[in-house]
Protein backbone atom coordinates (compact mmCIF):
# COMPACT_ATOMS: atom_id res chain seq x y z
CA UNK A 1 0.00 0.00 0.00
CA UNK A 2 1.15 3.52 -0.74
CA UNK A 3 -0.09 6.64 1.05
CA UNK A 4 0.45 10.26 0.02
CA UNK A 5 -0.14 12.94 2.64
CA UNK A 6 -0.29 16.58 1.60
CA UNK A 7 -0.04 19.34 4.20
CA UNK A 8 0.85 23.05 3.84
CA UNK A 9 3.71 22.87 6.37
CA UNK A 10 5.27 20.58 8.96
CA UNK A 11 7.23 23.30 10.75
CA UNK A 12 7.21 22.96 14.55
CA UNK A 13 5.74 26.46 14.86
CA UNK A 14 2.37 25.24 13.60
CA UNK A 15 1.88 22.32 16.02
CA UNK A 16 -1.37 20.29 15.70
CA UNK A 17 -1.95 18.59 12.35
CA UNK A 18 1.47 19.67 11.13
CA UNK A 19 3.08 17.51 13.81
CA UNK A 20 0.49 14.73 13.85
CA UNK A 21 1.27 13.88 10.22
CA UNK A 22 4.87 13.05 11.20
CA UNK A 23 3.83 10.60 13.91
CA UNK A 24 1.19 9.03 11.69
CA UNK A 25 3.69 8.62 8.86
CA UNK A 26 6.23 6.94 11.15
CA UNK A 27 3.57 4.55 12.51
CA UNK A 28 2.40 3.64 9.00
CA UNK A 29 5.98 3.14 7.81
CA UNK A 30 6.58 0.80 10.78
CA UNK A 31 3.79 -1.36 9.30
CA UNK A 32 5.70 -1.52 5.98
CA UNK A 33 3.44 1.00 4.26
CA UNK A 34 5.11 3.27 1.70
CA UNK A 35 4.40 6.83 2.92
CA UNK A 36 5.24 10.14 1.27
CA UNK A 37 4.53 13.61 2.67
CA UNK A 38 4.38 16.56 0.29
CA UNK A 39 4.70 19.94 1.98
CA UNK A 40 6.32 23.39 1.73
CA UNK A 41 9.24 25.08 3.44
CA UNK A 42 6.90 27.54 5.21
CA UNK A 43 8.14 28.30 8.72
CA UNK A 44 5.90 30.75 10.49
CA UNK A 45 4.77 34.27 10.08
CA UNK A 46 6.07 37.01 7.78
CA UNK A 47 9.71 37.74 8.55
CA UNK A 48 10.61 34.14 9.41
CA UNK A 49 13.12 32.40 7.19
CA UNK A 50 11.81 29.30 5.39
CA UNK A 51 12.83 25.88 6.66
CA UNK A 52 16.39 24.99 5.72
CA UNK A 53 15.59 21.82 3.79
CA UNK A 54 16.44 20.45 0.34
CA UNK A 55 13.68 21.30 -2.13
CA UNK A 56 12.02 19.23 -4.86
CA UNK A 57 13.61 15.93 -3.88
CA UNK A 58 12.64 13.05 -1.57
CA UNK A 59 14.22 13.09 1.88
CA UNK A 60 14.12 9.88 3.92
CA UNK A 61 13.03 10.30 7.55
CA UNK A 62 11.85 7.69 10.08
CA UNK A 63 10.97 5.17 7.37
CA UNK A 64 8.97 7.54 5.15
CA UNK A 65 9.86 10.29 2.71
CA UNK A 66 9.15 14.01 2.64
CA UNK A 67 9.26 16.22 -0.44
CA UNK A 68 9.45 19.96 0.26
CA UNK A 69 8.52 22.66 -2.22
CA UNK A 70 9.08 26.41 -1.99
CA UNK A 71 6.19 28.27 -0.38
CA UNK A 72 5.77 31.07 -2.89
CA UNK A 73 4.39 33.59 -2.81
CA UNK A 74 4.65 33.62 0.98
CA UNK A 75 1.32 33.31 2.71
CA UNK A 76 0.78 32.73 6.37
CA UNK A 77 -0.49 29.23 7.04
CA UNK A 78 -2.52 28.70 10.18
CA UNK A 79 -2.84 25.10 11.30
CA UNK A 80 -5.81 24.08 13.20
Amino acid sequence: MRILQIIPSISLVYGGPSQMVLGLSAALAAKNIDVTIITTDSNGDIGQLPLDVPLNQPIQQNGYQIIYFRCSPFRRYLGG
